[in-house]
């Protein structure tokens, strides 16, 4: 371990903020890279933390270790093929819950492990008081608290790192129901000696069972008939108890052990609304929010004649002082027709159309960026749809009155 560079990987739920977190520490060096035959990038960079270096990946979000999409199984490979020192398991506060089915199967690989509470500034507006004490005394790991937004916790999670890397401790899986680790302890038992073990027996054992509806199960009846059979009757037992496909069970086991840590460490209090979240619910309610859309668009438009009038008959100054001075120059014949019509596109472009269509962009501008043009997509979904078009047409159909060009 002293001799080479840990690998630490970061595993998580999609849209956990994991990719946040790994840019807060790993900072601007990060790299990406492909694996050979797939698409699908991972991030990976080299930290030096109080004076030693460490290897960190980023890997793409997964919900669980059964490889359904091609970015699940790069997971698969960093976790068996390449077996990292350490699994940072960064987990959604706000979602505690659902996140924690995948770190209950993580604890199942029995790979030195520490978890991060990411998120917790949206945990706690929703109201949930998360006890990170209790959560680490249930798991078995240390618990972290981030928020990667701001760089909170990441000091605090590289010390939990050197200090769980410096003990090399093994944490114990969860234990699922008597009946059902019953069935597991058979199956583990009757792995022949030449099986290729993943992670430990037991890991190896529901990974089996579960394995049910790939390709895998096809290579244990063509390369081990006997043990497809021991499979095959574990599989019914299990199934038998919940009247549900084994692998269905397992997942239910996972499902109801994250359910009981969460119910244990989590409370849940009436969130206190702050005033924009009071503003947002004023703006998306079904009725008073298109009052307050047509308000809104049409205070806007009336900012928008309000400053073009001015503006237009400003600039519209020079271009009529230009078009009487080639009248009175070159008098009425064709080559003068030519010039006016010139002066008079051109400055129609500038003087009539700049001083209105310019601040309506500003004016749509401004609404995106603090969200409004989404919200009244949203407001506007349905009616929208009687139409045959998507609530997010509305911003073009806004646009159109400056320029149909770019609205179509």
């Amino acid at each position: 371990m002293k001799d080479r560079v840990p690998v630490i990987v970061f595993i998580g739920q999609p849209n956990c903020g994991k990719s946040t977190l790994f840019n807060a520490i790993a900072g601007f060096k990060a790299q990406t890279a492909n694996f050979p035959g797939t698409t699908v990038c991972h991030a990976h960079s080299e930290v030096l933390w109080k004076g030693r270096l460490y290897s960190i990946v980023d890997l793409p979000g997964t919900y669980s270790l059964t490889p359904q999409e091609p970015q699940e199984k790069i997971v698969l490979t960093h976790i068996f093929q390449e077996k990292p020192d350490l699994i940072v398991n960064v987990i959604d506060a706000s979602l505690l819950c659902r996140s924690l089915e995948l770190t209950v199967e993580l604890l199942e690989l029995e790979y030195p492990m520490v978890v991060v509470l990411n998120m917790m500034d949206l945990a706690e507006k929703k109201g949930m008081k998360i006890d990170p004490a209790a959560l680490e005394e249930k798991l078995g790991v240390p618990v972290i608290r981030t928020v990667a937004t701001r760089g909170e916790g990441t000091k605090e999670l590289m010390d939990c790192v050197e200090k769980v890397l410096t003990e090399d401790r093994t944490p114990r899986h969860l234990r699922y129901s008597g009946e059902v680790e019953s069935r597991i302890k058979k199956l583990t038992e009757i792995l022949p000696a030449d099986f290729p073990i993943i992670a430990n027996p037991r890991f190896t054992a529901i990974r089996a069972v579960e394995a049910e509806t790939l390709a895998v199960d096809k290579f244990f009846m063509e390369n081990n008939p006997e043990f497809k059979t021991g499979l095959d009757r574990v599989r019914q037992e299990i199934s038998a108890l919940r009247e549900a496909p084994a692998y269905e069970v397992l997942a239910a086991e996972r499902h109801h052990l994250a359910l009981k840590i969460f119910e244990d460490c989590c409370r849940i209090r009436h969130a206190r609304l702050s005033g924009l979240e009071k503003l947002d619910n004023l703006i998306m309610h079904p009725v008073l929010g298109l009052f307050l859309l047509l308000l809104i668009f049409a205070g806007m438009f009336y900012l928008i004649f309000r400053v073009g009038s001015p503006l237009e008959a400003w600039l519209l100054q020079p271009w009529e002082a230009l078009r009487t001075g080639l009248q009175e120059h070159y008098g009425r014949n064709l080559l003068a027709e030519l010039l006016v019509g010139l002066v008079q596109g051109i400055g129609g472009g500038v003087a009539i159309v700049f001083p209105y269509f310019i601040p309506l962009l500003l004016l749509l501008g401004f609404l995106e960026d603090i969200g409004y043009l989404a919200r009244a997509g949203f407001l506007m979904d349905a009616f929208m749809h009687r139409l045959g078009l998507h609530g997010k047409s509305v911003p073009l159909f806004i646009l159109g009155f400056g320029c149909n060009v770019p609205a179509v």
